[in-house]
């Protein structure tokens, strides 16, 4: 995004001062934030009225200012100065839900007024978050489900995926997939048609062929894998005339930027019914729903061990003429929250290699990075694992080179 110089002495002293003072007046996470702020005018021709209302708008603005800076890290307000005046503190008081003066002094032919405000913070960062502005690193995975179905009624299982796939609705996927959504996951592949993995190349050799699931998901840029089987149990147990229906759910939760398998869960449920239909359909159901909250204990364990880490992701830059776009990303990665340095480590006429020192793994990093906009070229990413990947440039044309001074600053961490 373009940046122009911001507008307004007085909204940009007031902003430097709140960054210096960092997000020591923080607001509630609740949607709404209610500090104290002052604003101060002076009284021209004995007109109180006028000084009166400009001191209380310098006193919302610097409000608002102050929700601004609690809720974005400081490369993001450099970066984005520009939208924030035009969006933002253009006309802050429409981020106002309420405020009341709590103080005020006149001396010396000037105002100065004390307010309380309450600023919506929540529309302040679904804002933010709209032009990608806030952090949008995620807080949950994304979660690739591959879970076969057979009822006792069936001589095969049903699923979408791989080689031969039967017409497909699964009970207990339907269970797994609404649990973990109400917490926040996303599901991939879920839309209707299903993804097909031919179209990526990709063959299984067998239903649950794990190295073809992993693939499937790296393509569908999906963070974790959970491949199963879903069984319903021929009824049994007469009472009157209801009859006791069971089902089991095996699972195999993977990472797929590892490959690593971080848990196996099973889980049995038994139901009464008067129809085999409906009977079946419960069972699967409800050990559906019992997996889904084994399976959400796991992937919140996993995700906050390995998403959270601080570690050198190894990372191979390419690409014609890639030395050009290369220093251009430096910069960008250098005012990426989440990124503590970023160390070359060689650099050639074809390829640089650079460790980036990241609060995360390489697949939040790719995450975040697919999000960024460059003027000058584009990205592709590849051969992404917990700790490496390789980026690829993709340059446009009529790009001004980089100055030689500009690329010798390459060699070093900035």
């Amino acid at each position: 995004m373009m940046r122009r110089v911001f507008r307004g002495l007085a909204g940009l002293t007031c902003l430097v001062v709140l960054l210096a003072l960092g997000t020591e007046y923080g607001f509630a996470g609740s949607g709404e934030g209610k500090a104290v702020a002052l604003g101060k005018r002076p009284i021209l021709n004995d007109n109180l009225p006028k000084a009166k209302k400009g001191a209380v708008a310098d006193a919302l603005r610097a409000s608002v200012e102050r929700a601004v800076v609690a809720m974005l890290p400081r490369p993001d307000i450099a970066e984005n100065l520009d939208f924030l005046w035009e969006r933002v503190f253009s006309d802050p008081q429409k981020y106002v839900e309420t405020y009341r003066v709590v103080a005020e002094l006149e001396k010396d032919a000037r105002y100065m007024v004390a307010v309380e405000a309450t600023v919506n913070t929540r529309a302040l960062e679904e804002l933010f978050t709209r032009a990608r502005i806030l952090n949008v690193a995620k807080e949950t995975p994304s979660v690739l489900f591959l879970i076969s179905e057979q009822s006792f009624d069936e001589l095969l299982p049903r699923y979408w995926w791989g080689n031969n796939p039967l017409p497909y609705g699964s009970s207990a996927e339907t269970a797994l997939t609404a649990f973990l959504a109400s917490r926040g996951y996303a599901i991939v592949g879920k839309d209707s048609p299903r993804p097909d993995p031919a179209t990526f190349g990709i063959s299984f050799e067998f239903i649950h062929d794990a190295a073809a699931a992993l693939n499937l998901a790296t393509e569908l840029k999906a963070d974790m894998v959970v491949m199963g089987k879903a069984r319903a149990q021929e009824p049994s147990n007469r009472m009157g005339d209801d009859r006791s229906y069971g089902a089991a759910v095996a699972l195999d939760v993977f990472a797929t930027a590892s490959g690593e398998r971080i848990a196996t869960i099973e889980h049995t449920a038994v139901v009464k019914s008067r129809a085999d239909d409906e009977g079946t359909r419960n069972a699967l159901s409800r050990a559906g729903e019992l997996a889904g909250e084994d399976l959400l204990s796991k992937l919140q364990a996993h995700w906050a061990t390995h998403q959270r880490t601080v570690r050198a992701i190894e990372t191979r830059v390419e690409g014609a003429d890639y030395l050009s776009s290369f220093i251009m990303l430096r910069k960008v990665l250098n005012n990426m929250p989440g990124i503590e340095d970023v160390q070359t480590k060689e650099i050639g006429t074809d390829q640089a290699v650079v460790d980036i020192v990241f609060k995360g793994n390489a697949g939040k990093l790719a995450d975040l990075l697919m999000l960024k906009n460059f003027d000058s070229f584009g990205i592709e990413m590849s051969e992404v694992t917990e700790d490496s990947m390789v980026i690829r440039f993709v340059t446009k044309e009529d790009v001004a080179p980089v100055e030689p001074s500009e690329i010798k600053k390459a060699y070093i961490s900035e």
